[in-house]
């Protein structure tokens, strides 16, 4: 028993310890490109967090309004320019950050844009008959197009949400 584990031992160490002939232990280092581009994708994604997060801002002022039963002019009005810029927002986004060979993000950013500018659309259009439900169902579409876009981009907009929790264990009898 103790020939076995004694040989075991040896032929573990054996093979931990030899070099094999030919292969190198060298890190390939990185391409110089690949430092240079790190800041500008850091900036990159920074300028679109930044319009993101205006295109939040007017999304969540329209959202707040979307359980209402009846808007005033004024309500409206906000609606009307939260759609106008989030319409805006989201040509910009296209424009600048497009993403070529992820069809799935283009699709999804046309869907946020279209539901935008119907949005602008029913608020310009206030007083025709069902227009306040017309718009609540494009804040509908926003939200769900929005969820849909995070997911794909595994992106967590609140992430202290999202912290995986301990199971704790029940007490022992």
């Amino acid at each position: 028993m103790y020939r076995i584990l004694t040989i075991c031992c040896f032929l573990l160490i054996m093979c931990c310890c030899s070099e094999v002939p030919g292969v190198e232990n060298v890190v390939p280092a990185a391409p110089e490109e690949e430092k240079e581009i790190a800041p500008e994708e850091e900036k990159e994604k920074s300028e679109l967090a930044k319009l993101m997060s205006e295109i939040d801002k007017n999304y969540k002022v329209v959202e707040e309004m979307s359980g209402w039963y009846k808007y005033k002019k004024k309500h409206w009005k906000i609606i009307l320019e939260s759609g106008r810029n989030m319409v805006v927002l989201t040509k910009s986004i296209r424009r600048k950050f497009s993403k070529p060979d992820d069809w799935t993000y283009q699709e999804l950013m046309e869907k946020m844009q279209i539901a935008a500018e119907k949005l602008v659309e029913v608020a310009k259009d206030k007083d025709k008959e069902g227009a306040l439900e017309d718009a609540q169902w494009q804040v509908r579409l926003l939200r769900r197009t929005c969820a849909k876009c995070h997911k794909h981009l595994d992106i967590h907009i609140y992430p202290q949400l999202y912290k995986k929790k301990h199971k704790e264990l029940p007490p022992a009898p």
